[in-house]
Formats: structure tokens, sequence, C-alpha cells
């Protein structure tokens, strides 16, 4: 009896202890105790994944859903190559829920009266509140005379949309001290890479539709910061020849062209620049000051056909 009660009394020792130690191990991130999970986005999809996570803690970052509205007073012929237009540059320059959930797209003739109620005809990306509008209101004529701006507007108006999925500031309204609208670099951006799309995709030089830089380019620089300047910035030909021309400037401060062209398309986005402070920022992710590159551009002539980018270069390789 004296042995059973012995054995007894350990077997209770051993398995308490046991229990003991077991619940005094810590949970691991997914809540399990002693567990060794490694927490993280494990959504292959997401702009965050994580290849070493074994459990999806719920902090992916996916892509935007788009909600199409493309009106049936478009040519078929168009309605197809948008959605390949769209495929293409969903892959290469995806925009990730960073500030908006969804991108809404509204596409008609301008040979009909505005279909949609509520949103103003015209070729740009609106709306706020974390609800982005895509208007694409493609002239008519454009079909008639088989212009490659029916095409390139696609590229350029969904490369705003990549823009504000970078940068919170892209997303206040115009002149908002936290905001961002240094013009010629949004726009210039924007129209540059329409143009080496349309080359790369359609083996057209686009860039002769923006030769008209003005000469005050090389006079004042500065007025281009301005959407004041329109005027003097036909289809954003002076925009895209200052964005040209910094990218030949960031070559030679030892950047390869394909990293000038990210540094101008991607980081500056990433650096999240304001009005207030965009200046700063610029000297940040260029390693050049405002002041000393508006100098620089005074030395080049007043031709964007001085300032291309090669014929080689394409948007995989800048944004690979």
């Amino acid at each position: 009896m004296k042995r059973f009660l012995s054995l007894l009394i350990l077997t209770g020792i051993v398995f308490w202890s046991c229990e003991d130690k077991l619940q005094s191990q810590p949970e691991d991130c997914a809540g399990i105790t002693g567990g060794d999970n490694i927490c993280g986005c494990t959504d292959i999809t997401a702009i965050n994944y994580d290849s070493l996570a074994t459990f999806d803690d719920g902090s992916c970052v996916n892509t935007i859903e788009i909600i199409y509205n493309i009106h049936d007073s478009l040519p078929v012929e168009w309605i197809t190559e948008f959605y390949v237009i769209m495929n293409n540059l969903l892959n290469i320059i995806p925009s990730y829920q960073n500030y908006f959930n969804s991108l809404t797209v509204y596409a008609w003739n301008d040979n009909i009266d505005d279909p949609y109620p509520g949103i103003q005809g015209g070729s740009y990306v609106g709306g706020g509140n974390g609800l982005p509008i895509m208007v694409l209101e493609i002239p008519n004529s454009e079909f008639t005379y088989d212009h490659i701006h029916r095409y390139s507007v696609i590229a350029h108006e969904y490369f705003h949309v990549y823009q504000r999925s970078l940068s919170e500031p892209m997303n206040q309204y115009d002149n908002d001290p936290n905001g961002i609208d240094i013009k010629w670099l949004i726009e210039g951006a924007a129209a540059s890479f329409e143009s080496i799309y349309i080359r790369n995709y359609y083996y057209y030089n686009y860039f002769g539709e923006q030769s008209r830089v003005d000469p005050m380019v090389t006079t004042d620089p500065s007025v281009f910061e301005s959407y004041d300047s329109n005027d003097m910035d036909i289809n954003y030909s002076s925009s895209v020849f200052m964005t040209l021309v910094l990218a030949k400037e960031l070559i030679k401060l030892n950047n390869s062209e394909e990293d000038a062209f990210k540094l101008i398309y991607k980081d500056f986005m990433l650096a999240e620049a304001t009005n207030l402070n965009w200046e700063t920022t610029f000297e940040s992710v260029f390693n050049i000051t405002v002041s000393e590159y508006y100098e620089s551009v005074k030395t080049y002539p007043v031709d964007i056909y001085e300032v291309l980018p090669s014929d080689s270069l394409t948007i995989e390789q800048i944004f690979d």
C-alpha cells in the first residue's frame, strides 16, 4: 500500500510539474501556447507578402477593386483595347489599398451627352474621401482619325491613380498645404510615362505630340510648378521636358536610366512630399536641390528630342 501511495504521489507531482511548465510557456503571435508561428501576410498577391510567415495576421495590403462603367457609345475595338491596356498597367504598376480600397471608372464617347449623373466630362482622376474616380470622355474625332491619344490617355490617367496609391498627399484637395500639386512633377511624370507606354506597346513616338515646349522652361522653370501655367504647357510638353531633363541629371549622378525614372515615378511619391516640404523631399530623394536642378534645366536646348529616353527603355525595366 505504501508503495502504491508513493507511486501515486510521484505520478501526481510529475503530471502537475508538466502541466505547470506548459502553462508557463508564452503564447506565440497566433495565440498558441508554446507555438513558434511567424505572423505576417501570407497572401502572395499582397504588396506586403511575407514568405517566412506561417500565420496570416490580417495585415495584408491588397490591390484596389476597380468598378468599370464603360458606355456602349464607345466602339467595341476601343473597349477591347481598354481592357488590354488596363490589364498591362495593373500587372506592371498595381495600385494597392494604402489610401483607398476601390476605383470607379467612367468612360464614354463625347458624341453623346454625359451619361452618368453627377460625373462631369473630360479626362481626369478625381474624387475625395477615399472614393477616387477615373473619367475618360473620349473625343469622337479620335476614333474618326485613329488618333493614338484615345489609348494613351488611359495610361496617363491610370498613372495618376497609381500616384494616389503611393502618396497620401496626392489624395488631398487642390491647394491644400498638406497635399501635393507641383504640376511639372505630377503631370510631367504621368505624361512621360504615357509616352513610354505608347512607344513600348504601339511603336509610336508619342513624345512627338509633346514637343511644343515653351521657351519659358529655360528662363524660369519654377513657373511650371503651378497649374496656372497650362497655357504654356500644351499637352504637358513643358512638364514632360522638365521630367526628362531631371532623368538626364540623375543619370549624371550615376543612376542607371531605369533607376532615374523609378526615382521620379515611384520613389518621390513614396516619400509623401507635400506643398510645404516638397523642395526638402526633392533633395532627399534626388540628391540635388531644386535650385540646382532649375539651373541645370536652363542649360538645355528647348527641344524635346534632345532629352528623349533611350529607345530600349521599357516600363517593365523601370518598375522591375
